[in-house]
């Protein structure tokens, strides 16, 4: 049973830190925090890639 709890605490981990990752790079484009940390938990290398290919939402201005 010990080795079951390890296990799922270790996933559970992975799975944050994936999902961080894609919100902190997403939130840097211009997109939502929530929406993007449950797409990059659940399905990590896929939504990370699919932020780097879409355009930023914000636009920087020059002053």
């Amino acid at each position: 049973m010990f080795p079951l709890i390890v296990a799922a605490v270790l996933y559970l981990s992975l799975i944050w830190v994936c999902g961080r990752y894609a919100a902190n790079y997403a939130a840097e484009r211009g997109r939502s925090l929530a929406a993007w940390f449950i797409w990059g938990g659940l399905f990590y290398p896929l939504p990370y890639i699919a932020l780097a290919l879409l355009p930023p939402i914000r636009k920087e201005t020059a002053v």
